[in-house]
């Protein structure tokens, strides 16, 4: 030890042990060529031990600080004890940014999952001195040495969307609603649903009838859909509820209903007895092609210290654990909700899907005015390709990021402004309007950057005037735009990552949208005719 104390007290001499530094102390001083002897004869495993002696005795100044690590390779050096690992049991990570070493090794009961570490970080201390003669560097090269755990555990998220044949759902000799309720022990006749109180109007003696014909006694929670009613106080009472009826561990619940009442359903899923199982039954074009694919769930949320109401603000991502989607239910929508729920469609056909734009320029307007029912105007399997179409793209941008790590998201297009434009007091504006709003002056950003051609923002101009959404709102001034972008920043951690169109299919994320670019935005957009 008095051979190590020795080498610590010396400046500007370092010595690599096990992929650590030792730290060095005063100016001028350096090795003999006997101490460099005596300490390289050491065997390693023994130089080791003598600096995890004295990084842990906290000697010579050192101090501990945590830092992140990024490459990993095997290793199979030896611990302090001398006991040895093999190189497929110890993990190194390094990171060359922050100079840290991490030995890993698994824990014998959990080896896949947890393992006890060892982080070791080398950093450099410059430090210069004026002196009456000249300037004076110090260089001390400090290491520190930690130890704890790590725990790993991957998430097995994996959920069926599953398409029912057209208006069967609540037929009883269609199995599916049943059967996704789950498997439960014989005797055990009784299911839980929170459903859409419009909803209820039109199915709700179906929906019990279906499940008194398998001689199951439904229990029921019903609940407002409609925008206004997106707040906690919605999850408190569906928790209520839940408590009421003693809704077990792995008992999978049924939400029915639009999009609000379906983030609120996995809201409070996620939060009862710490996340149960539920399963999405969307009853409405834009919840059937958005919300019912994905696992995020939320609510909108008034901060009693700034007195502002702030849209899906708290949440959770949360998988359901089935979905069942039957189109049959868009019969029973007003053309103005079919047309919100083509805002959704139509901004995946502008990142994703030439064809599916097509499909919308060709049948759009047929459709909102059938309700997506099949008519001599409509070729036959139109209706459903389009809805398929749109599902598979969100699942294909959704499936990859479920927990959005990556920010630059082409599917965030037309929710870069509408959020605001959905929270300004009285606004008449449903989500899939606000959302087309927002990208049609997506669209117009896009000219102006010399991205698409007039012609292109004429022809996406058309589509959304033939599916009867609006294209402007009173509400959208230069504030309400600039703080939009503002928001952004704080939502997309730092970066605006406004997904921004190039053609028709095609999209980029871009940051360095300005106040002045917003002005000019607007207002070009008063050179279109908009109906309404």
């Amino acid at each position: 030890m008095e051979l190590f104390n020795r080498l610590c007290t010396l400046v500007s001499s370092s010595d690599e042990v096990s992929g650590q530094v030792l730290m060095t102390g005063k100016t001028g001083a350096t090795l003999s060529k006997e101490i460099v002897e005596a300490w390289g004869s050491l065997p390693s495993d023994v130089r080791a031990a003598l600096v995890s002696s004295e990084l842990s005795s906290g000697r010579s100044g050192i101090t501990t600080q945590d830092t992140s690590v990024s490459s990993l390779t095997s290793s199979n050096n030896s611990d302090a004890s001398g006991e040895k690992e093999s190189a497929s049991d110890e993990l190194t990570e390094e990171c060359a940014d922050t100079g840290t070493t991490m030995i890993l090794k698994p824990l014998e009961r959990a080896p896949e999952n947890v393992f006890e570490f060892t982080k070791t970080t080398s950093r450099e201390n410059v430090k210069v001195e004026k002196t009456p003669s000249a300037l004076v560097t110090t260089k001390r090269t400090v290491v520190t040495s930690t130890k704890g755990w790590r725990n790993v555990f991957t998430l097995p998220i994996s959920y069926d969307v599953n398409v029912v044949p057209h208006g069967t759902l609540f037929d009883s000799t269609n199995p599916q609603l049943l059967e996704a309720t789950g498997v439960h022990p014989e005797g055990y006749n009784r299911r839980f649903a929170v459903i859409d109180a419009s909803v209820e109007e039109i199915y709700g003696d179906m929906i019990r009838s279906y499940f008194a014909e398998h001689n199951i006694d439904l229990h029921t929670c019903i609940l407002n859909g409609g925008e206004a009613d997106k707040r906690p106080e919605a999850v408190d009472k569906l928790l209520d509820t839940m408590c009421v009826y003693k809704l077990r561990r792995r008992e999978p619940f049924l939400a029915i209903g639009g999009g609000v009442l379906l983030d609120i359903a996995g809201m409070a899923a996620s939060l009862y007895r710490r996340g149960v199982p539920f399963v999405r039954v969307p009853t409405t074009l834009l919840s059937i092609v958005d919300a019912s694919v994905g696992v995020k769930n939320g609510v909108d949320y008034c901060c009693a210290v700034m007195d502002e109401t702030y849209k899906n603000r708290i949440g959770s991502f949360y998988a359901p654990s089935s979905c069942l989607l039957d189109n049959s239910f868009i019969a029973t929508q007003d053309a103005r909700n079919v047309s919100n729920g083509f805002g959704e469609i139509l901004k995946l056909a502008l990142v994703r899907s030439p064809d599916l734009f097509e499909l919308l320029e060709a049948h759009g307007s047929a459709l909102v005015d059938s309700r997506f029912a099949a008519t001599a105007s409509v070729p036959s399997g139109v209706s459903d390709r389009i809805i398929e179409l749109s599902i598979q793209i969100m699942l294909e941008e959704l499936g990859p990021n479920l927990w959005e790590k990556t920010l630059e998201r082409c599917v965030d297009y037309g929710h870069t402004f509408s959020k605001l434009l959905e929270m300004v007091p009285g606004a008449d504006i449903m989500h899939g309007e606000a959302v087309n709003v927002d990208g049609f002056f997506c669209c117009v950003l896009s000219f102006l950057r010399g991205y698409i051609t007039m012609d292109t923002v004429q022809r996406v101009f058309n589509c959304m005037q033939s599916l009867s959404l609006p294209t402007h709102s009173p509400d959208f001034s230069s504030k309400l735009a600039w703080q939009s972008c503002k928001d952004a920043i704080e939502h997309r951690h730092g970066e605006m990552r406004v997904p921004l169109i190039t053609e028709i299919g095609e999209s980029i994320c871009v940051n360095d949208i300005t106040p002045e670019e917003l002005d000019r935005a607007l207002e070009l957009m008063k050179d279109f005719p908009h109906k309404m």
